[in-house]
């Protein structure tokens, strides 16, 4: 009924068709993925052959494996829900793409490249898309091609012309899956570009592909550049040195294309860095002693104080989030203040892919870890001049001391689809070691050539360990330097000259003839509140203090308006919708000459669940010459 060939040529369609629409939908994806598995395993039974895993397969369930260790050395507390089928390991049968890489012929690797780059041209399209759309797309799309109340839009970044330009994410729900997604994909279309310009017989004769293709290629910098993901750029900058360092060619050939890239990027930069308060950010946060963002620092004091704690076999598959918590509710004892950054600081990974893992499995993810990198390094070593379409797995992991994008399904599957297309290992020893299909470190070894050091393997060993470093000594910072009472405009953007005059040390001038100054000022919650712990009224008042200076009185504001604000306090990126504000009372205070205490007491208020009291100031000046004055304000409002 079925020839030999059948379900191998069932498998090779549906591995067409997962990657190219792996940028639309990740159920798409796993749908497409499982598939191809299924016609894998079909043909193994047809044929009486069992598949012939490559070495990094092997690794990779080890890795899984190793989650398990501790969960099931604690038989009392060990859940299949929370364990093993919701947990880390779960993602376990993603590997299992790995087979296609002993089952595939070259010359279909070939022809799945060619999907791999018509994937790439759908996700920079979508991005487009993306980049003018009011709305997400991936809600859109599933609600019917309508918005529905409560979505969450898109992150606008500048308005030309009166055009709006969005934060292009395709079709994901994040920034950085997109991200990602444009490390795995774009390799493919800009090889494809890099052949055209390199041939005059390909750009004569296919002229309009060769125009699209470059086209495709300066939109998809600039997406590159736009989406933000600085975890993707960085992977790129280095992931780019490894390229750099297996070509032959000449850096007098290079030198042209590697100063109009940094131009062309530069002006970007600039352009942005100017206009958008976001990409601003996106920098400034980069270097900032106290950034806006400070959830990463908190990932990682925990992931530090796990670490210490169960270096040896791990917290196991599932446990981070309790872990996190364990470390996380004596912070918050200490001081209070903390409570709401710790609530919305991510708590179901390490943001590290190396450093998840060995949270999770100790000692014995480490090593699987370490040899899984050898073994794709190694793959990649034989690729030759084809490795441009592969830098794609040297940015995600690169990338992965940032984010943990090998626990985002939606990276990590087309990530282990682009492993499948490296060339089989050709060694004898390997041979003999799939016939056994055995399991031997010994052999292991001596199959892979693990003696000899690849240069990339080097480098990204080398860079694991200066990321661990970095990211060791930056959770060293003190707890207490981590709050920040945030200031913002009328409609919530950041208002930085205003953050300077929290708790300042002298008074800032303003703009000659500025009239009036409007800010917010996030103040604190008004209940006791701790993770495991129901909320508590709280007893002592919320309170600040607007301090006059003698020697400058006559640079103050006449007039000064404090209005108590209420806001809610859940966790704005979990909900997808924005935190409610009202204004519940407001106090004005005219010619003013000495200090103003405002005092709140929360006993006032009858809201059930913990709201933020939040104060909103307006200063009015008679005088050309206006000073923001300083404000005091302790950590926790007392």
């Amino acid at each position: 009924m079925f020839g030999k060939e059948t379900f191998h040529k069932i498998s090779f369609v549906f591995l067409c068709l997962f990657f190219l629409l792996s940028p639309f939908s990740i159920s798409l994806s796993q749908i497409f993925c499982g598939l191809s598995l299924l016609f894998l395993f079909l043909e193994s039974i047809q044929k009486k052959t069992s598949p012939k895993p490559p070495t990094s397969f092997w690794f990779w369930i080890g890795l899984y494996l190793s989650f398990l260790i501790t969960p099931i050395l604690h038989p009392e507390s060990f859940h299949w829900q929370k364990n093993v089928i919701k947990s880390e390991f779960g993602d376990i049968w993603m590997g299992f793409l790995l087979l296609h890489q002993t089952n595939l012929k070259p010359w279909e690797k070939k022809q799945l490249k060619r999907y791999v780059y018509m994937g790439g041209v759908f996700l920079i399209l979508s991005g487009l898309v993306s980049l003018f759309s009011h709305y997400r797309l991936a809600p859109y799309v599933m609600d019917g091609f309508r918005y529905l109340e409560g979505k969450r839009l898109p992150h606008l970044l500048s308005q030309i012309q009166g055009i709006s330009i969005y934060l292009p994410i395709g079709f994901q729900s994040t920034h950085l899956t997109y991200g990602g997604l444009l490390a795995v994909y774009l390799p493919s279309v800009w090889e494809k570009t890099y052949r055209f310009l390199r041939s005059e017989t390909m750009r004569s004769r296919y002229w309009k592909w060769a125009l699209s293709s470059i086209f495709l290629s300066v939109l998809s910098l600039v997406f590159l550049f736009l989406n933000q993901s600085r975890s993707i750029w960085i992977g790129f900058l280095l992931g780019a040195v490894i390229l750099f360092q297996k070509q032959k060619t000449s850096f007098r050939k290079l030198f042209p294309w590697l100063l109009g890239g940094t131009f062309f990027l530069l002006t970007i930069f600039v352009l942005f860095y100017q206009t958008n308060w976001l990409f601003q950010r996106a920098i400034d946060d980069l270097f900032a002693k106290r950034s806006l963002e400070n959830q990463r620092i908190w990932i990682h004091k925990m992931n530090f104080a796990i670490l210490k704690e169960d270096f040896g076999l791990g917290i196991g598959a599932g446990m981070y989030s309790e872990r996190f918590l364990d470390f996380a509710i004596p912070i918050v004892d200490a001081l209070p203040e903390l409570y709401y950054d710790l609530l919305i600081t991510p708590k179901s990974h390490a943001h590290f892919d190396f450093l998840h893992g060995v949270l999770l499995g100790g000692i014995f993810a480490c090593f699987f870890s370490l040899g899984f990198l050898w073994t794709v390094t190694r793959s990649l070593e034989q690729t030759k001049r084809h490795l441009f379409f592969f830098l794609g797995v040297f940015v995600v992991l690169i990338a992965g001391s940032f984010q943990c994008f090998l626990l985002d399904d939606e990276v990590l599957l087309p990530f282990l689809g682009l492993l499948a297309l490296l060339p089989n290992e050709n060694t004898k020893n390997q041979n003999r070691f799939s016939k056994k299909q055995t399991i031997r470190f010994r052999e292991m070894f001596t199959a892979t050539g693990f003696r000899s050091l690849p240069f990339s393997f080097v480098f990204l060993l080398l860079w694991i360990s200066l990321s661990l470093t970095v990211t060791y000594l930056w959770s060293r910072t003190e707890d207490k330097d981590l709050l920040l009472h945030r200031t913002r405009t009328k409609d919530n953007f950041p208002s930085p000259l205003s953050q300077l005059s929290i708790n300042g040390e002298k008074t800032l001038p303003l703009p000659e003839g500025t009239k009036d100054w409007y800010f917010k000022l996030a103040g604190c919650l008004d209940k006791e509140v701790n993770f495991r712990r129901e909320p508590r009224r709280r007893e002592k008042p919320i309170q600040l203090q607007i301090l006059s200076e003698n020697d400058n009185t006559i640079h103050l504001p006449k007039t000064i308006t404090v209005e108590i604000r209420k806001r809610e306090s859940f966790d704005q990126d979990k909900e997808y919708r924005v935190q409610g504000e009202t204004v519940w009372k407001t106090i004005r205070f005219s010619n003013v000459e000495e200090s103003i205490r405002i005092s709140v007491d929360p006993k006032e208020f009858t809201n059930e669940a913990a709201e933020f009291v939040d104060f909103g100031i307006l200063y009015e000046w008679e005088g050309n010459s206006p000073h923001l004055p300083r404000i005091q304000i302790s950590g926790n409002c007392e």
